[in-house]
Parts: structure tokens; C-alpha cells; sequence
């Protein structure tokens, strides 16, 4: 069987870090989305994918190529204009011509081997026409929905659309198994909803096969934090610490629960790594320095001098000056903190966070939330910035700046300060 998985998409709510990247080249303690898809699918014997690309399609194809150092095979087809998943689908329709199935992936989506398996069986086991992993969620307005009747069978599938247009809590999880009416009713219809309409209605059977772990879809920033701890506690978690034989540790670092320790990492005297953590190669971390709670640090992070850092998510080669702190972030690549710099987490009083998109304000579903940094920004020296604030790429932010709104991609923002001299009056 083929796999189909859709990567095309622009990731406009997960910006600014999907400027310049898919959402599927998103890095989740070191590798990317699309790596933990691929591994799934080969574990499962699935060694033929077809990639939909379109927005940051070039990195994709430059770390992927065709798929030799997976042990698979990879075909490209390009979606000019991302215009949806039904086009994305039936662009790829020509590479599916002579499958009578094939397994449909989202690469939006955290998949896990299990996930897939799931799916394959009961779609041999129950038979259907086409098999959807469905999962609950509390929010099912921002997702596809399925209504489930007896024996596990869909009546209904709706799009994502709002406050008004689910029909259950059972969200479709970025897994399905479908054949070639499939893309013929598609071709026909231009919806998912109305192709499955006309299947319902004429006896076709859509199967659901339900998944009851947590799961992770990337629509929003935080969706990256979750993903991030749902693979620590899965693959690190309980498992002890592994340091790699060229690793620099120094005796005096404090090692507690699971960390991961790659090649090439230099961790300097009194350094407090809490697990679980991910450390990637060649990343270097100065004396007394904490850092803790589902931090990921990807290749060639530097970090300084007494630093402390919690459940954030740095990308590559970024330098973190001494005396900062981070929390409930997420920083892009190339970006460079300057000493004393503070990522705020939550604001006084505690009341809820908010992020903008557009004509969209959501309300984060957590209490503590801090800055989405994109990549290639310098933010100076004793900078604060606010919580559910994003950085927009290339940006450079001032020494002693305090950051309270969206700052948009190439700008320059600067302190004006005012000094009042004036005579001292002594008693």
C-alpha cells in the first residue's frame, strides 16, 4: 500500500515559525514532524510515499531527497497554490491511478506507529470502504468531526468550520485509508464533506477506528509545546539519561530524571539539567545554568552563563546570551538573546492569554504561554518580552525593549527614553 502525505500547507496560525518552513519541517526534540510520520509508516511496512509539497517544499526536499536514508521510496508532487486538502489530494491523483487503496496522512499531525497500525487493522478486520482514526477532543469546533452510529460506523463527517459546524467531540486525527471512489468523488464534489455525503447515502461504509491516547495536531504554537512533551514522555521519560561518548559533561553537573545527550555537547561546571530534556549535537551550556521540564535544544545551541529555561523549544545554531530566562517558548532558528533578556510566561493576575491571527483572537488553552520568536532575530540585552507575543523573522529588538504586541516580520524596534536632569536637593 501507498501513503499519501499532504505537506504542502502554509501554517499561517503557527507563524513566524512556519515562514520560512513547512509545518511538517517543524522540529520536535530534534527531528522533524515528517520524520516521526515516516518512521511510523516503515514500521508498519509502508516503504512507498508520495510527499504533497508546497510551502517550504526545498528544506523538505534537501533533508528528504528520495528517501535512500530512510529505506523508502519518495516521490514529490507539488501543490502550486495551496488551495486545500481536497486539491491536495487529487494533485497527487496520477501517482494513485493504480491503487485500488492507499493510507492518507496528514503532515500536520504528530504520528506515532501505533496510530497506524491502528487504522490497518480495523480496516481489515471491519472491511469498510474507507477507515478514519478519529480521537475526542474538548474543542471540536477547530477540527473535522465525525458522528459515530453502531458498530463504529460514520453517519456524518464535517468539516472544520466553527463554533456551529461540528457534530461530535470525535475529531478525524490526520489518518484514513481510502480508495479510488474516493478520488473520483472528490474530483466530482471539490469537498471531503460532500464526497462522503454521496458515499453515506449510497451504502458505502466509512469506518472509524478510535484512538484513545493523546494526540497533537499543528494548527497553533502551543500544539508544538504539547507534541513536544507527548514524544519526551513516550521516548525519554522513565528511560534513564544517555550522554554520547563525545559529549563534554563536567562531574560536577546535576543530572535528574531523563536526558538525552548528544554528540558533540559541552555542559559546563554546577549545570542543572532536569529531565525530561533534549540536547542535541554539539550544543554547548554554560556554568550554572538550569535548564529543565521538556526543554529542547536543537543542534548548535549555545547557551551562556547562569541561564534558566523551562518546557521551551529552541531550533538551530541559536545563542543564548548569560542571565536570561525562558519559559513556555518557542524560539526559531539563527536567533541570537543577549544577556539579561526575559521571556515572560503569564501576566500579573494570572488572567487568560490571548493570541491573534488575522481576524482571529484564541484564547490559549493554558495558563502559562510565552513568545513564539522567529527565526534570524537578535533580541538585546535586558529586552522583556510579554507573554502570547510573537517576533516576527529578522527582527531586531533593542536593548531594554518590554515587548507587549506582535511584532511583524524585518522590523526594528527601539527604546525612546527621555533623562530629566535636574539640581539635588539636600536636607
Amino acid at each position: 500500500m501507498k501513503a499519501l502525505v499532504l505537506t504542502a500547507g502554509e501554517g499561517r496560525r503557527l507563524r513566524p515559525l512556519t515562514t520560512n518552513r513547512s509545518k511538517s519541517m517543524l522540529m520536535i526534540a530534534g527531528r522533524p514532524v515528517l520524520q516521526y510520520i515516516i518512521d511510523s509508516l516503515v514500521e508498519n511496512g509502508i516503504r512507498d510515499i508520495i510527499l504533497v509539497i508546497g510551502h517550504g517544499r526545498e528544506e523538505l526536499i534537501d533533508h528528504f531527497q528520495m528517501g535512500e536514508n530512510q529505506d523508502v521510496r519518495i516521490r514529490y508532487v507539488i501543490q502550486h497554490k495551496q488551495e486545500g486538502t481536497e486539491n491536495a489530494i487529487l494533485t497527487a491523483r496520477e501517482e494513485l491511478e493504480d491503487e485500488e487503496e492507499f493510507l492518507l496522512v496528514n503532515g500536520d499531525v504528530l504520528v506515532e506507529p501505533e496510530m497506524v497500525k491502528r487504522t490497518l487493522t480495523n480496516h481489515e478486520t471491519v472491511g469498510g470502504d474507507v477507515t478514519m482514526l478519529v480521537t475526542l477532543v474538548s474543542n471540536p469546533e477547530q477540527f473535522g468531526t465525525v458522528k459515530i452510529g453502531p458498530n463504529g460506523v460514520v453517519e456524518k463527517l464535517v468539516e472544520k468550520g466553527g463554533p456551529d459546524r461540528y457534530v461530535s467531540n470525535y475529531a478525524i486525527a490526520g489518518v484514513s485509508i481510502f480508495n479510488k471512489e474516493t478520488l473520483t468523488l472528490l474530483e466530482k464534489h471539490g469537498k471531503m464533506e460532500k464526497a462522503f455525503e454521496e458515499m453515506i447515502e449510497s451504502g458505502r461504509q466509512i469506518s472509524a477506528a478510535v484512538w484513545e491516547k493523546e494526540w497533537a495536531e499543528f494548527t497553533w504554537p502551543w500544539d508544538l509545546l504539547n507534541a513536544n512533551r507527548i514524544v519526551m514522555d513516550r521516548q525519554l521519560r522513565g528511560k534513564g539519561t544517555f550522554i554520547a561518548e563525545s559529549a563534554d559533561v563536567h562531574p560536577s553537573v546535576v543530572l535528574e530524571g531523563s536526558v538525552f545527550i548528544d554528540e558533540g555537547c559541552t555542559i559546563r561546571p554546577n549545570t542543572t539539567l532536569r529531565g525530561p530534556i533534549y540536547i542535541g549535537k554539539n550544543v554547548y551550556i554554560g556554568n550554572n545554568s538550569l535548564i529543565r521540564d521538556y526543554c529542547s535544544l536543537c543542534d548548535g545551541v549555545r547557551i551562556g552563563y547562569s541561564v534558566e529555561m523551562r518546557n521551551t523549544m529552541v531550533f538551530e545554531r541559536v545563542n543564548v546570551g548569560r542571565m536570561t530566562y525562558l519559559a513556555d517558548s518557542i524560539v526559531g532558528a539563527d536567533t541570537c538573546i543577549e544577556a539579561g533578556a526575559q521571556l515572560w510566561n503569564w501576566r500579573p493576575g494570572h488572567g487568560p492569554l490571548y493570541l491573534e491571527s488575522k481576524s482571529e483572537k484564541v484564547q490559549i488553552p493554558s495558563r502559562k504561554f510565552g513568545a513564539i520568536i522567529g527565526d534570524n532575530v537578535i533580541i538585546g540585552i535586558n529586552a522583556s518580552i510579554y507573554p502570547a507575543t510573537r517576533i516576527g523573522e529578522n527582527s531586531v529588538i533593542s536593548a531594554g525593549c518590554v515587548v507587549n504586541e506582535t511584532i511583524p516580520p524585518n522590523s526594528e524596534v527601539n527604546l525612546v527614553q527621555k533623562i530629566k536632569i535636574s539640581p539635588r536637593k539636600d536636607d
